[in-house]
């Protein structure tokens, strides 16, 4: 599906995370704030320590660590008013999206986009 960007999203990566299925990350808080963006885990690697956070729907809880069920990245992308992406999937009103112009992909809050009706 192709979406047009309604908002401004400007990327935040201090804290960029990159895993495949199966790796192992330790839990480190629960999301709390906007009710619209609830189901996030904040969380470290064990293998490379870096952090970020992930959808609960993607972990798996084994007592204070938890195993990823599917590849993740927490990358975002950069869009702009009038933007065109193709929606891929959507996650906790994330969109995980491949820009039309540049072919990046990222996640954008599902909130900045609005449906093409074509």
């Amino acid at each position: 599906m192709r979406y047009v960007v309604i908002k401004n999203h400007i990327v935040n990566e201090a804290n960029l995370i990159n895993l495949k299925e199966n790796d192992r990350v330790l839990r480190l808080e629960e999301y709390i704030g906007n009710p619209v963006w609830q189901n996030w885990v904040y969380c470290i690697s064990k293998d490379t320590l870096k952090e970020g956070w992930i959808p609960r729907a993607y972990l798996k809880n084994m007592d204070d660590e938890s195993i990823l069920l599917e590849d993740y990245s927490s990358k975002e992308l950069d869009v702009s008013t009038g933007d065109i992406v193709t929606l891929k999937k959507t996650v906790n009103n994330w969109a995980y999206c491949i820009h039309e112009h540049n072919g990046e992909e990222g996640w954008v809050p599902l909130e900045n986009l609005e449906i093409i009706n074509e």
